[in-house]
C-alpha cells in the first residue's frame, strides 16, 4: 500500500530515517490502515510508478 505521510513519522519496517510530512512511502495493508485510522498518513490513489514516463516536450518552430 502506497501512502502520504501528514506528520512526520518513524516506522522502523520502511527504513531508518524519519518520514516527513508529505513523503509517500510503501507499508503493508494492515499497518497503513492502522496509520490511516490514527490520522497520520492517508492512502495515495493510483499506486506506485518507480519510473514514470517522460511528458513529451514542446517542439520549437
Amino acid at each position: 500500500m502506497l501512502m502520504k505521510a501528514i506528520d512526520t513519522l518513524h516506522v522502523s519496517a520502511v527504513g531508518p530515517d524519519n518520514i516527513q510530512p508529505g513523503q509517500t512511502f510503501e507499508i503493508n495493508d494492515g499497518d497503513g490502515a492502522i496509520l490511516h485510522e490514527r490520522g497520520l498518513a492517508v492512502p495515495v490513489e493510483g499506486g506506485f510508478d518507480p519510473d514514470p514516463a517522460p511528458t513529451p516536450k514542446a517542439r520549437a518552430k
